[in-house]
């Protein structure tokens, strides 16, 4: 009989506020991928103007990636 073996997928989003330009949210990208595989990168942008909101959204492969990244964040 096969064994069935079950892949879980940690997925950790840390939000980030105060993005306006795409020459910052290309740099902070490339900060971010310092900690570890970013697996997803994403800007806000405002539903109704389509402007962007000033949040973005990281995850992290890796668990201890992200909390590497967010207890920098903390600190400074």
């Amino acid at each position: 009989m096969n064994s069935l073996r079950i892949a879980r997928t940690v997925v950790v989003k840390h939000s980030i506020e105060g993005i306006r330009t795409l020459r910052h949210s290309l740099s902070l990208l490339e900060h971010m991928k310092k900690y570890g595989t970013v697996t997803s990168f994403k800007f806000m942008r405002d539903p109704v103007n389509n402007e962007r909101s000033g949040m973005a959204f990281v995850s992290y492969l890796h668990y201890d990636d992200a909390k590497a990244a967010i207890a920098l964040r903390e600190q400074s």
